[in-house]
């Protein structure tokens, strides 16, 4: 009888944990069942030439001006404000490799991507574009603008007098 008794706790415990785990992951669940999660997985051994980097290797990288640092977010948001020197491919406008073809990308440059910061996937997106078009040195600055911003490293907008 103790035995039986002890596996229905052990039972009960399971079931609550499951419910709990549920609600409290139930938006990044509801994400994933929509599929805004389509993008923000990535295999090394598929994109081989995709890296992460942090906000000090992304400073190092701007200040000895060994990259080209694209913003992937919409034109507004990098009208507003963009890592000085970056220039813009919107990811919503260049997932079409071939949509790509109208610009000319050194493919033994290094560009960094970044966008909004760690919860914005378009740089992830647009990384994997370019790695297809055979781009070989892509890293990702995974804190994005957000980051940038928040040290307070060199910036600009369009509406900088030139």
């Amino acid at each position: 009888m103790a035995l039986k008794k002890l596996l229905q706790q052990i039972v009960l415990i399971l079931f609550l944990s499951l419910i709990i785990g549920l609600g409290i992951n139930f938006s990044l669940i509801k994400k994933y069942l929509q599929g805004d999660f389509q993008f923000g997985f990535i295999s090394l051994e598929k994109y081989d030439s995709i890296t992460f980097i942090t906000l000090g290797e992304a400073e190092g990288l701007f200040s000895e001006g060994e990259a080209l640092f694209i913003d992937s977010r919409p034109k507004e948001a990098f009208q507003t404000g963009h890592i000085l020197g970056a220039v813009n491919l919107p990811v919503e406008e260049y997932k079409e490799e071939k949509a790509l073809d109208l610009i000319f990308l050194p493919p033994e440059g290094t560009v960094v991507i970044y966008c909004d910061g760690n919860e914005c996937n378009s740089s992830l997106e647009l990384a994997k574009v370019l790695h297809q078009k055979g781009l070989i040195d892509i890293k990702i600055f995974f804190g994005g603008w957000i980051e940038w911003m928040r040290e307070e490293l060199p910036v600009s907008s369009e509406n900088d007098p030139q």
